[in-house]
């Protein structure tokens, strides 16, 4: 079903990526998150990593009751069964993105929740704007992980960022924070690159903010919470375990070299070389020699 039919004009995909089965209660918050959103046409894709059959078919029983609603989203539960890359984060977000039909698009890791207002207000903002994606504001809560319950140390606001030109210099925008139109975003950006496994997001963002308008107008606007975990089990594969032995830390580092190299080659469009702040934009500019451009001026 194409993107620029009726039945999809409003539809919004979320992508919501799980790793690990012993997790199902934090999978559970954020499918509840979902559930709550005031905003309709909602379709949840939950795409696991190498589940096995059983292990599958108790996902999907225990999500079953957070759709025993009035008017609840949709619900699709992929399995991405490929051996490589052995870290499969963006392997994940690639068939979810495959499988959507949507006009707009989010995603939302496992661990993380959404307050019921969020995609209603991006989406809002991206039929009103015209822009390739709208960000909003999120919240960091820091917690302690036991048995069946998270309990909360702190919370706070460290994402300090407000404008696209901030984005360019450091990523602020964690992966629930934004909505995104996929009319106005060029297929090849849809995707995310499957070698990395840090900053995958950043890298999606940088591709998608480098070739046309973003929308920052509720960036103040809290919309989420983002949950860290002291025990650093945020992620498949953590840093710390990442310098564990060479066979895991190789993966990062050649990460990290990607995303290097990114802003030298990225071009930036006109129209937002212009928001950025340069007065006269020049073809063929990447990300980095705009903010030369900028921070020499």
């Amino acid at each position: 079903m194409s993107t620029n039919s009726p039945e999809t004009d409003h539809l919004l995909d979320v992508i919501v990526r799980f790793h690990d089965p012993e997790r199902i209660e934090e999978l559970g918050r954020c499918v509840f998150s979902l559930v709550g959103q005031t905003y309709r046409p909602l379709h949840a894709h939950i795409v696991l990593q190498r589940f096995a059959e059983a292990q599958e078919a108790m996902v999907a029983t225990a999500l079953a009751p957070f759709f025993a609603v009035s008017d609840p989203p949709s619900l699709t539960v992929h399995n991405y069964r490929a051996a490589e890359p052995a870290d499969a984060r963006s392997a994940l977000i690639n068939m979810g993105l495959a499988a959507a039909r949507g006009r707009y698009g989010a995603f939302l890791d496992f661990d993380d929740a959404l307050y019921p207002e969020a995609y209603e207000l991006l989406v809002d903002r991206l039929r009103k704007s015209g822009a390739r994606i709208a960000f909003g504001g999120i919240v960091v809560k820091r917690v302690r992980a036991y048995p069946h319950a998270p309990y909360v140390l702190a919370k706070e606001r460290p994402f300090a960022g407000r404008t696209v030109l901030d984005l360019f210099r450091d990523n602020f925008c964690p992966i629930h924070s934004f909505v995104f139109d996929r009319r106005r975003i060029p297929a090849e950006d849809l995707r995310f690159e499957e070698a990395l496994v840090r900053a995958e997001d950043y890298d999606f963002l940088l591709r998608v903010c480098a070739g046309g308008p973003s929308d920052f107008g509720a960036v103040d606007r809290v919309i989420g919470d983002y949950y860290w975990r002291t025990d650093a089990s945020n992620t498949v594969l953590v840093e710390g375990a990442a310098r564990a032995d060479d066979a895991r830390r190789r993966p990062w580092a050649a990460s990290a070299e990607f995303l290097e190299r990114r802003p030298r080659e990225t071009i930036v469009a006109p129209e937002v070389q212009l928001a950025a702040g340069l007065a006269r934009p020049e073809p063929g500019l990447t990300i980095r020699g705009l903010l030369e451009r900028l921070e020499g001026a």
